[in-house]
């Protein structure tokens, strides 16, 4: 019976994608200011922009109409649903840069199959993404960062989007390198094996983050340089009827826990927060990274930083357009 429900080959689905034959970083960046997805594909031996895919003939000849005003060479071209996703291409493969001792974590996405299809949904988010060794196999790293947490947040982000990724120490990696001077050398956490002190610890400790150490679970508190600084967080969640400990910052010992347990009697939260976005290109990205390190380039615009309080966000916001930059305020989905 399923023999005969099975569409035949002439039924399949078409799909028309725009085609801008160019293959400079410039015609890049002029189309992604209509088309901030655009990224260049590869195929029938050549490099090109890939510029929307579309089911209707005539929405695809209409980006086709828009994107000849650019003065670029575009086309239309039909493709079966089944066909297989045209690869990424990249004029300059990215290659990892040298070990920077200030932002010693990184978030990877393994791709041990070198899927294509992975790679395409990572370089939708993260098109700088470069290739990297993940336990001797092949991953994707999205970026690096100076605080493991802002490492975790973008692993979970990142998972929530169906592509299940890792925190790593480059540090551990490099381990030549000199640790950085202000890194985690330290931990401060709390065992909490049932996930119910987790909510009270962030409303406390704005930034706690669940993990999994020495295979038990824990809320981690925060990261030190010093043991003196630990050990005052030590005290003040003693104050509050909490028993924490100090740990060494190992994350060979450790794992994110990337799906919260949100306890049945709260209520789910109505915002995940806010981003703020400078809308500027990677070429902006070293200027930006002065006022804040840990800032990526995410898509068409490069992000600043993840804020619970929208109040926070706007001052961020402000401090920014004082920079001269043109920054944006966006719900995290």
């Amino acid at each position: 019976m399923a023999s005969l429900l099975a569409l035949p080959p002439a039924f399949a689905l078409i799909r028309y994608q725009v085609h801008v034959l160019a293959e400079r970083p410039e015609a890049l960046a002029q189309v992604r200011r209509q088309v901030p997805d655009a990224y260049f594909v590869q195929g029938d031996g050549q490099v090109f922009i890939l510029a929307g895919t579309f089911v209707n003939r005539s929405h695809a000849q209409r980006r086709q109409a828009e994107l000849e005003q650019l003065g670029l060479p575009v086309r239309v071209v039909s493709r079966q649903d089944r066909d297989p996703p045209l690869p990424p291409a990249f004029l300059a493969p990215p290659t990892a840069p040298p070990f920077d001792p200030q932002r010693p974590f990184a978030t990877q996405v393994p791709n041990p199959s070198r899927d294509p299809r992975l790679e395409e949904r990572v370089r939708r988010f993260f098109p700088q993404a470069i290739e990297v060794r993940y336990r001797g196999q092949p991953a994707l790293q999205t970026g690096t960062f100076s605080r493991l947490s802002l490492a975790q947040e973008q692993a979970r982000w990142l998972t929530a989007q169906g592509l299940p990724a890792v925190v790593v120490s480059l540090a551990e990696e490099n381990a030549a390198s000199p640790p950085p001077a202000q890194g985690e050398r330290y931990w401060v956490l709390v065992a909490d094996p049932s996930g119910e002190k987790l909510a009270a610890l962030e409303h406390l400790l704005p930034g706690s983050l669940p993990l999994i150490y020495d295979s038990r679970r824990v809320v981690r508190t925060g990261g030190f340089a010093d043991l003196a600084t630990a050990s005052e967080q030590v005290r003040y969640l003693a104050s509050h009827g909490y028993e924490a400990g100090i740990f060494p910052a190992d994350l060979r010992r450790s794992q994110p826990i990337l799906v919260r347990d949100s306890p049945p009697s709260l209520p789910a939260a109505s915002s995940a927060g806010f981003w703020v976005v400078v809308q500027a290109g990677e070429e902006a990205l070293p200027k930006v990274r002065q006022f804040a390190p840990d800032a990526f380039v995410r898509g068409s615009v490069i992000q600043v930083g993840t804020y619970r309080q929208r109040a926070n966000a706007e001052r961020a916001r402000r401090s920014l357009a004082e920079a001269g930059f043109d920054a944006r305020i966006l719900p995290v989905k």
